[in-house]
């Protein structure tokens, strides 16, 4: 059943490294499903039954909730394929659901930690320039998956500085203006190695031609980030100390963090409510 699925998760841009843990993982629960059906099951024989189970079984193990989370992610990445492929006529995992009580730490990570940081960062000779970015756009707030969709065509030149026009996949309009010739400079050399590759996306593949978008290693950016950083970097744990720090260092109003941070009032009132959790000292 694994047959294609390899080659198919390397094109997206899945490390050989994690590639190898996410099919041995997929090897064990198809034996599980197998056995417990007591025969050899084609894909789409498969049933939320079975994923089911075979979550029980690991859980009953002790493993974290975060871990089970990671085996289901592997486990739905895995049939999406095999529906797109054709090996499935439905993919029923998206509406599968399976209580997860995922504990949270409380948050130790200080915006001004990283601020401190930045010149270093974002000017070091021998990082990365997607690292650069991921840092740049973290320190604004942005999550992971805009980062990821952000495009030449989205900045506009105002001489000294770039104007970002933007729209979030909550639909929201978000505008923002880097004035920090730092940070434009690191912007203008991702624009200028998008253009040189044929390519629109600021954070884009290694490759001149080839598809418009190959992901990094991400375990190569966070290494590199935090070799240089006094904390480990987590691109979701530097917005969440952003969020943090503008209301309660800097005092922001509610209306000016909804625009700064390119979100509706109603996230930002779902994401304080998650800082005032993680953040209870």
């Amino acid at each position: 059943m694994l047959h294609g699925y390899e080659e198919y998760r390397l094109k997206a841009g899945i490390s050989p490294g994690t590639l190898v843990t996410e099919v041995e993982l997929l090897k064990t629960f198809v034996r599980f499903a197998n056995e417990r059906n007591g025969k050899q099951l084609e894909p789409f024989e498969i049933r939320p039954a079975d994923v089911r189970a075979f979550l029980d079984q690991e859980k009953e193990k002790g493993l974290k909730a975060t871990t089970l989370k990671r085996k289901l992610s592997h486990i739905r990445q895995y049939f999406h394929y095999l529906w797109k492929v054709g090996k499935m006529p439905v993919d029923f995992l998206p509406k599968f659901e399976y209580e997860l009580v995922v504990e949270r730490a409380p948050a130790t990570l200080f915006y001004r930690e990283f601020a401190d940081e930045k010149g270093k960062v974002l000017q070091h000779p021998a990082l990365m320039l997607n690292a650069k970015l991921y840092f740049l756009f973290a320190m604004k707030g942005f999550r992971m998956r805009e980062i990821e969709r952000l495009q030449s065509k989205h900045f506009r030149d105002l001489g000294d500085r770039l104007e970002l026009n933007f729209v979030t996949l909550e639909d929201v309009f978000w505008q923002l203006t880097f004035e920090d010739p730092v940070e434009v400079a690191v912007i203008v050399q991702a624009m200028e190695r998008a253009l040189f590759r044929e390519h629109d996306y600021l954070v884009s593949s290694d490759k001149k031609y080839g598809p418009d978008y190959v992901r990094n290693n991400m375990k190569d950016i966070y290494q590199g980030l935090t070799a240089l950083l006094p904390r480990p970097f987590k691109t979701e744990e530097v917005r969440m100390a952003y969020i943090h720090d503008l209301y309660k260092v800097q005092g922001a109003p509610f209306d000016e963090m909804v625009e700064l941070l390119g979100i509706t009032p109603e996230s930002l009132t779902s994401s304080l409510k998650l800082v005032f959790e993680r953040y209870k000292s």
